[in-house]
Order: C-alpha cells, then structure tokens, then sequence
C-alpha cells in the first residue's frame, strides 16, 4: 500500500463534492473556517457547490473531473469530501487511477465516500482515510473527533488504540478471538453495492469494517447476505463493526440487530466485536483503510497498528 504524506501547517486541502450536495448554504464556508483556523489553506474544487436538483451534487463528468484534476494538482496536499449521502459509485469508473498512484495524498471522508476508498484501494494501492467530512467540521465537532482525526492525518506514530468516548456506551464480542491484518471496509450498504462490480474488494486476509445508518436489521441482513454469497466473508481474519446508528426494527417483528451479527459471524470462525466509534456518530475515531490493525475481541480492544502517512 502507498502512504500518503502527512498534513503539516500551511499544507492545502481542496474540498470536492463526490456524492449529495450540502443541504445548507453555509456548511462549506463554516467548515473551511474551521480547517483555515487549524492553519491550512482550503481550495473548493469546480463544482462543489453545483447541484442537479435532485440528490446528486453535480453531473458524473463534473464530480469526477474535480476528484482527477485535485490529485493530479501538485498544489493539493490533501482532498477533503463534503459530505456523503449518495452517488459516488455512480462515476468511479472515471477515475484516473494511474493518476492517484502518480500522486498519492491524503483523500478522507465516510459513508456513501466508500465506493471511492475500495476503488481507490484496490486499483491504486493508496490508504485512505475513514473519517469525517467538511460539513462536520464545525463548532459541533466533539474533541474526541478532532483529537482521532488530526492525529491520523498529521502523526505518524505507529499505535494508536481506540477507545469508547462515552462510557455509557458499551463494546459487545459476536465471536471471540484475536486477529491482525490489513482492515479495508465502510458503510454496508456500499460495501453490499460492490458485489459483482469491476471494484468489488478481495478482503481474503483482510480484517472487514462496516458500519450502518438508519437501516432495519432484516435490510442489514439482506446486505450481509449480499455479501457472503459473493464470497466477501471467505478468508476473513477478523470483523469489527462500528456503531449502526438507528438500526433498530420498528415491527416488532424482525430479530434484532446482535441476532443478525451472530447469524453471520458467531460460527465464522474469527474473532468479531462490534460498538467501536467509526461510523455515524457523535465521536469518531477516524480510521485509515489499507493499513494493519489488531483486533482482540476476548479483551474488546482494537488498535491501529501503523500511521497512515508518512514524513
């Protein structure tokens, strides 16, 4: 896997609109004050602020031109995604692969962004980042959150454990064991529209991450299954889940969401924990795809085992 640099201060970080457009006019002014108050320059790519009038930011053609023309510009030090939402997976056979693996740098954001980070894994080799996008970057934002983020981007100490912010909340082992490896994953839903694609991830060896949002456990269900019969739960060494916020049945009718991860997981034969902060939720630790991690779901620890950038 190629290491992007890490950020430093004065470095510039363009902001891009790969999926749905910002719903509030000034999420993107309020989040480059933000990064501009931290030290960093802040660029907007073309078509930021285009919107189609539906739930895409802008035409396929114009959100991959300004992923392309950021890693391609040697003046752009880091890509930043605005938000998520939905239609990434939409142009990611425009990408210019060559191009990033000829300019690796520092490329963050989650959810519907998960199409571009198992692309770009698989057909660039470069480790990007799982972690928040622009408009999170306000006043709102939790130190926890910013503390993960900005140690992720600008050290390259090599450990880094992640621990539950609040301790109302709790950790919950589906099987037990120890594992290390490669970690590669995202959202769910995105990781279930991969199957069968031309970028669906290998992730024999690897150690799965999946998070969820607002999804009843009979759809979670449905994507694992999605999953496993494209043979992307064979050869795992290990599954960590993040929170699943709001993932709860609202019938009454359906299991609940620990019976769906146990159906899957419990008799895999590796070590699964789930709760741990990536995802959608108040406090996340931000969490670089491509690199190894340790996973002990007997002590219901998980560490990140080397940096995601380099000097």
């Amino acid at each position: 896997m190629i290491k992007p640099r890490k950020l430093k201060p004065g470095d510039t970080i363009a902001i891009i609109s790969p999926s749905s457009p910002t719903k509030d006019s000034t999420a993107v002014p309020r989040g480059k004050a933000f990064l501009e108050s931290l030290g960093y320059n802040v660029i907007l790519g073309k078509h930021v602020d285009e919107w189609r009038g539906n739930y895409i930011a802008a035409s396929e053609e114009a959100r991959a031109e300004d992923l392309n023309e950021m890693f391609a510009r040697r003046d752009v030090d880091m890509i930043l995604c605005a938000r998520g939402g939905y239609g990434a997976l939409q142009f990611v056979d425009r990408i210019d692969f060559g191009n990033i693996k000829a300019n690796p740098k520092l490329f963050c954001g989650y959810s519907d962004i998960t199409s571009l980070h198992l692309a770009i894994h698989k057909f660039a080799g470069l480790v990007t980042i799982h972690g928040e996008v622009l408009t999170a970057l306000n006043g709102s934002i939790t130190p926890y959150t910013k503390d993960h983020w900005l140690r992720c981007l600008t050290t390259t100490e090599p450990r880094r454990e992640i621990t539950l912010a609040d301790p109302g909340k709790f950790l919950t082992a589906i099987a037990p064991g120890k594992a290390e490896g490669e970690v590669l994953g995202g959202n769910l839903s995105l990781l279930a529209g991969s199957c069968g694609t031309f970028y669906q991830p290998d992730l024999r060896g690897k150690i799965l991450f999946f998070e969820e949002l607002n999804e009843e456990p009979y759809a979670l269900d449905r994507y694992l299954a999605q999953l496993r019969n494209c043979g992307m739960l064979d050869g795992l060494k290990g599954v960590m889940i993040g929170e699943c916020e709001n993932c709860v049945d609202h019938s009454g009718y359906y299991p609940d969401l620990m019976d769906t991860f146990r159906y899957y997981f419990a008799d895999l034969g590796v070590p699964c924990l789930y709760g741990l902060p990536m995802g959608h939720t108040k406090d996340q630790a931000a969490l670089p795809l491509g690199v190894n991690v340790r996973l002990d779901a007997d002590a219901k620890t998980f560490e990140v085992l080397e940096s995601a950038v380099t000097d």
